[in-house]
């Protein structure tokens, strides 16, 4: 009588991001054989994991790849929790709470996606075919320039050590003390800040300091048009002026004239002392006063029902 052959098996576990899998990704359920293209990483820190090989990005810069069948064994959704960056409503980040996990037994294609990322345990037939372990670098693997990073925090260092760092944060402070009941009030050690008033029909202001150049400034969302000011003495007082104009609802954003197929937007900021801050902005391909299928801050600004901006209070 023949021995009994027993068969090894090997269990992994595959995270996918949501991102990846919504773009072109099969469905698949648990107890399905799939066959993926994937790679073995090891971060900086030692730790471990598998990822595919999605549009051949990780083979195409060098990091070994096998195609693995396995059974999937099983599926769990992980949700993240994001808010708007500080500085930048535009950008998400995750807030730092735990991932929502949620079981699941079927992955739809990717078209139907909208989870943050897929944990799938899969049940690995042949444990040789999995691919060796790739001591991952993502910045040198994909090139990405490595002097401008150590140029971006060079800067911010000696940042951090000025006095104009000091004085931002303590502006941003005073203003947070000043109208923390009207509006909320989020800010870091860096100086970038955001006051989204309780009253939505009032002006919402972000600012980030931004270190692309030799000089840093201040690149600012005042009433949702973008504005940039040098980071000086003088502009970290003129942004505690702004703050107090759009808390006593004196910003207006109004449409100003149409021309051929061009029509512009006009923000006027009246200081308490006064003077007036102007922004005219042309918005080329625009073909009638009642064309308003522009998406994003600027639709926001031209289907406004008010043309001033409401106080925080």
């Amino acid at each position: 009588m023949a021995p009994t052959r027993y068969i090894e098996y090997m269990q992994i576990k595959v995270n996918i991001e949501g991102w990846a899998h919504a773009c072109c990704g099969q469905a698949f359920s648990v107890g399905d054989t799939i066959k993926w293209e994937m790679a073995q990483l090891r971060s900086a820190q030692g730790d471990v994991r598998f990822e595919l090989n999605d549009h051949d990005e990780l083979s195409a810069s060098g990091v070994p790849v096998s195609l693995v069948a396995a059974r999937v064994v099983s599926i769990e959704f992980a949700d993240r929790d994001y808010v708007a960056a500080i500085g930048d409503p535009h950008e998400m980040v995750e807030s730092g709470q735990p991932a929502k996990i949620t079981k699941a037994s079927h992955v739809p294609a990717g078209t139907d996606f909208a989870h943050s990322a897929i944990i799938v345990a899969l049940q690995v037939h042949d444990p040789e075919s999995l691919p060796p372990v790739h001591d991952w670098d993502p910045q040198a693997d994909f090139g990405e320039n490595e002097e401008f990073e150590r140029l971006e925090a060079a800067r911010i260092d000696i940042y951090r050590k000025s006095e104009l760092r000091e004085e931002l944060v303590g502006l941003i402070e005073q203003l947070a003390r000043n109208y923390g009941i009207v509006a909320r009030a989020r800010f870091d050690d860096l100086g970038n800040a955001s006051f989204v008033p309780n009253n939505n029909q009032a002006a919402s202001i972000h600012w980030r300091v931004d270190f692309e150049t030799d000089k840093p400034r201040l690149l600012a969302e005042i009433a949702r048009a973008d504005w940039e000011f040098e980071l000086d003495e003088r502009h970290i007082g003129l942004l505690g002026q702004i703050v107090g104009a759009a808390a006593e609802g004196r910003i207006t954003d109004r449409r100003r004239g149409w021309r051929m197929n061009a029509m512009s937007m006009e923000m006027v900021i009246e200081l308490a002392s006064g003077q007036k801050l102007k922004q005219r902005q042309k918005i080329e391909g625009y073909f009638g006063k009642g064309n308003f299928g522009i998406l994003g801050a600027m639709g926001d600004r031209m289907t406004r029902e008010n043309d001033r901006c409401a106080p925080w209070h």
